[in-house]
């Protein structure tokens, strides 16, 4: 017996819909659950998911103008043969949504309006005319919110047998394991922002202009080099002059391993260094700071200063937003998937 069922709630600012990624052959296509207007199909899609079973599976119908269906099938490359997505109980239908291009729904056997299990379609067209009444109506419990390109691709592919969509495929000859498209993984995407390079870059707290930190994300190693300025907690004396290279200048660095998206390292005061010599940097460990990610331009920074009572926190935002949109794409592309 398959494990419970499980819904996975996300919530991201004011609330996150859980949204599923289907990585196929050609591409990536992330859907976006209904939970609310279809929660039985949800979860019966969402556990196929997190048990794997769509994992390796093909689309295995392809019909151009109208849908392309998946979920069902598994390909033995050394048999040639089709086996099956395991399947649990049919569940009950839940019409309401409509069958517009871009949505999903549950596929059913003819004249069972009760009799959808693992296989889905993808909405080419706008089909509601026909999948909104028929058998009892098709239950959408999704839609496609960024990949419908992949979606159309596939459907644009030939059709071996009239059903499969195949890439390069002879006429005549054997179908091959290379011809099919498949689901690679399907899994459900995880609402913590992947620390990326598009990351790096100024960053300032908004209440004290002027103020900022640095940060250079290395993703290759798992480490994050932060670079803290104009820390000052009283300002000096005025008639205090400010010389380029003064001995007494300083820093505060932090070179520590990230985790998702929190960093987490002591803080170290660096200080005697001289303009564009040579002279020795002298490093000192002097506390500890974590900085939590919340999106692609905001974050938050907690502080505490060893044998003082200077601690707190602050938020944090970009300098410049003209890597947001890259961060947010690397992120996406780096995605873990939340683990069941």
């Amino acid at each position: 017996m398959k494990k419970a069922l499980l819904i996975l709630l996300l919530w991201h600012s004011a609330a996150w819909a859980t949204t599923v990624r289907l990585e196929t052959t050609l591409g990536n296509i992330d859907i976006l659950m209904f939970e609310n207007e279809a929660p039985g199909h949800v979860a019966n899609f969402l556990n196929y998911v997190n048990d794997g079973d769509y994992d390796e599976s093909i689309i295995h119908r392809s019909v151009p103008g109208f849908v392309i269906q998946g979920g069902g099938h598994y390909f033995n490359a050394q048999t040639g043969s089709l086996s099956n997505v395991p399947t649990d109980p049919a569940i009950t239908n839940e019409p309401g949504v409509s069958n517009t291009r871009g949505t999903i729904a549950m596929a059913k056997v003819n004249n069972q309006p009760h009799s959808a299990t693992s296989q889905f379609f993808f909405n080419l067209a706008d089909n509601s005319n026909n999948l909104d009444n028929q058998n009892g109506g098709f239950t959408v419990f999704g839609e496609v919110v960024s990949g419908m390109d992949v979606v159309d691709l596939i459907a644009s592919l030939q059709q071996f047998n009239f059903a499969y969509p195949v890439l390069n495929y002879v006429q005549n000859s054997n179908i091959q394991a290379s011809n099919l498209i498949y689901v690679n993984k399907a899994f459900v995407l995880s609402e913590t922002l992947s620390l990326n390079a598009a990351l790096s870059g100024g960053w300032f707290n908004p209440a004290t202009p002027g103020q900022g930190i640095y940060l250079e994300i290395l993703p290759e190693t798992g480490k994050m080099v932060m670079a803290w300025f104009a820390y000052d907690t009283e300002l000096p004396q005025d008639q205090l002059d400010v010389i380029l290279g003064d001995a007494g200048h300083r820093w505060f660095v932090a070179d520590d391993f990230f985790d998702g998206n929190v960093f987490e390292g002591s803080i170290f005061l660096a200080q005697n260094g001289i303009f564009d010599a040579n002279d020795a940097v002298s490093v000192t460990a002097v506390g500890t700071v974590r900085v939590e990610f919340e999106s692609c331009s905001s974050a938050l920074v907690t502080y505490e200063f060893t044998g003082t009572d200077i601690s707190g926190s602050f938020p944090m935002s970009r300098l410049s937003t003209d890597n947001v949109a890259l961060c947010e794409t690397l992120s996406s592309m780096a995605d873990p998937g939340v683990t069941p």
